[in-house]
C-alpha cells in the first residue's frame, strides 16, 4: 500500500485549485488571476513524476475548460503538451533556483494558454489578441507559494 500513500493530498490539492478557479471574480480581474489549476499540476509532476503524467493533465484541463465554460478540451490539450516538456526535464527543471524555476513554469502556462486559444480561434469562440497571456506573470509570481505549499504538505503528510 506504500504506492497509494497520500494520493488524498494530491486529489485534495487539485479539488482546492479547481475550486479556486469557480469562485465569483469580476471579468474584468479573471485575467489577471494566476492559473492554480497548472500550477499545482506542474508542481505535482515536478514532485512525482511517475505518478502524476499525461492522463492528470488530460483530466484537470477538461475540469478547468468545464469550470471556466471554454471548449470541453482546449486546455487539456494545452496542459497534456506542458506536461509532456515538464516530463521530459523535470530532473533538469527540479536542479534550476527558484527565478529560473519561475520563468519555465510562465513558459508553461504560456503554452496552455496558447494552445487553448489557438483551438478557441479554430471553433470560432475568441477573437485574435494576447490579453490570453496576461495570466502567465500572475502565475510566475505565485509559482513559489505554491511550490512551498505543496512540498511542505508533501512533506507532512510524507506523499511518496
Amino acid at each position: 500500500m506504500i504506492a497509494s500513500r497520500g494520493s488524498w493530498v494530491i486529489v485534495l490539492s487539485f479539488a482546492c485549485a479547481l475550486l479556486v478557479v469557480a469562485l465569483p471574480v469580476p471579468v474584468a480581474l479573471r485575467v489577471y488571476l494566476p492559473d492554480w489549476p497548472m500550477l499545482v499540476l506542474f508542481y505535482w509532476v515536478l514532485a512525482l513524476p511517475t505518478r502524476v503524467g499525461v492522463l492528470t493533465a488530460c483530466i484537470v484541463g477538461m475540469a478547468t475548460d468545464i469550470l471556466d465554460g471554454s471548449p470541453v478540451g482546449a486546455t487539456a490539450v494545452g496542459s497534456t503538451l506542458a506536461v509532456l516538456v515538464l516530463l521530459v526535464s523535470y530532473q533538469r527543471v527540479r536542479q534550476f533556483d527558484l527565478l529560473q524555476q519561475s520563468l519555465v513554469m510562465g513558459l508553461m502556462v504560456a503554452v496552455v494558454h496558447l494552445a487553448e486559444q489557438r483551438l478557441e480561434v479554430l471553433l470560432g469562440w475568441q477573437h485574435v489578441g494576447t490579453a490570453f497571456l496576461a495570466p502567465v506573470i500572475a502565475s510566475m509570481v505565485f509559482w513559489l507559494p505554491v511550490r512551498n505549499s505543496l512540498r511542505a504538505l508533501r512533506r507532512h503528510y510524507e506523499v511518496q
